[in-house]
């Protein structure tokens, strides 16, 4: 792939850098506060921002409220994004997994009433995907869906079960949730499945906050006691939500690639100063950890444009994407090890930010897809390796 930008980029990149300038961290972006409530709203102010200047969704269609950027100039944006110390916006989920789902999938009257509130972070998303006995395996997935009235095709849904590691759920609106439909599918279990849009504000859904090795919130689980979905919130049909689901998860391991690996840059540039200031990097040993990291991320740098040709040729994220979330989360945990050794006790402590980091990447490697199923993907799907057993 070329990646020496043309002159139509070029000036997107500029008029992006200047709004940055103006509204991100060196401009009207006021500091992130540390209460965990204070932050969420932060973001969604942000975000808010974002919409206002016409950036929040910038790959969406142009009449839906987005730009409709192309692939390179929405990595672009998200490479400036993460380059100005800006923060994703808060809704990253609706608009990164929900909102291209239903472009794909969602019947006229769901993007009608579902798509418009996205970017204003007017109402925001969950993910109801992972469960504690499935983990990623979506054909174990054991959340039930009944209709009320079995006899009536257009009555309501009920679902019972648990879903977990569910981000963000103590704010959303909406869930995107796959539940069972059918146990009749035998060994093709995938084939009983069917993804919904549930919506969070109702008694029967209990959320839960997991707090982290951080002290953070950061996730859920959800428990679902007969909550209520209208027949309307099936998308994409009964019983096809494996395939729906797919579209999320083929948009998730892409999307945010480039905000990812320039905070990964920016992070490795940071362990390399404080390596100089203390001499450590004077030590073979260190230095060529160092190299090591520094080879990781231009790799990863290079993957992820290299992404951006699958989708052009099939139109959609391809697996290639399970590449890019495998070595940024190996990649990320080894740096902030190394920080550690490099800093001395002072990174052990809350105090310093290289504390936190190290308590937050034990998560990389499952979030987003553990690294077992990355790898199996990759396999499988990359490689075109045999079915693993």
């Amino acid at each position: 792939m070329d990646l020496t930008f043309t002159p139509e980029q070029l000036a997107f990149r500029d008029e992006l850098r200047t709004w940055l300038r103006e509204h991100g961290p060196e401009g009207a972006l006021t500091p992130e506060p540390r209460d965990e409530d204070e932050q969420w709203e932060w973001r969604r102010a942000w975000q808010r921002t974002l919409h206002a200047g016409r950036w929040a969704g910038v790959h969406w269609p142009t009449e839906v409220g987005g730009r409709g950027a192309t692939l390179s100039e929405t990595a672009i944006f998200f490479e400036e994004l993460g380059r100005s110390g800006a923060p994703l916006p808060a809704d990253v989920l609706g608009i990164l997994l929900a909102g291209p789902t239903l472009m794909v999938w969602g019947d006229d009257a769901q993007k009608d009433r579902l798509l418009p509130t996205i970017l204003s972070a007017d109402e925001t998303w969950c993910q109801g995907f992972s469960e504690p006995d499935a983990g990623s395996d979506f054909g174990a997935v054991k959340t039930r869906a009944v209709r009320e009235n079995p006899d009536d095709p257009e009555s309501d849904w009920l679902v019972t079960g648990q879903k977990v590691w569910t981000s963000g759920a103590q704010y959303a609106k909406w869930c995107m949730l796959v539940a069972r439909t059918d146990d009749t599918a035998g060994a093709k279990k995938h084939a009983g499945l069917t993804y919904f849009v549930l919506d969070m504000e109702q008694a029967a859904v209990d959320v839960r906050p997991l707090v982290q090795i951080t002290g953070s919130p950061e996730f859920n689980e959800l428990f679902l006691d007969d909550a209520r979905i209208p027949n309307s919130m099936v998308v994409g049909g009964v019983g096809n939500g494996w395939k729906v689901a797919l579209t999320t998860l083929m948009n998730e391991r892409a999307g945010l690639a480039f905000f990812l690996q320039v905070r990964l840059r920016q992070q490795l540039d940071k362990l390399v100063a404080a390596a100089k200031r203390n001499g450590s990097v004077d030590d073979p040993i260190v230095a060529d950890r160092l190299a090591d990291l520094h080879v990781r991320t231009e790799a990863l740098r290079l993957m992820a444009w290299k992404g951006l040709t699958a989708i052009e040729q099939y139109g959609q994220p391809g697996p290639e994407g399970s590449l890019t979330k495998w070595l940024w989360s190996e990649t990320n945990q080894l740096l902030v090890q190394l920080a550690v050794d490099v800093v001395g006790a002072d990174a052990l402590t809350m105090e310093d930010s290289w504390g936190f980091e190290l308590l937050r990447a034990r998560g990389n490697s499952i979030e987003g897809g553990t690294t077992e199923i990355q790898k199996n993907i990759i396999a499988e799907r990359v490689l075109g390796l045999p079915r693993a057993r």
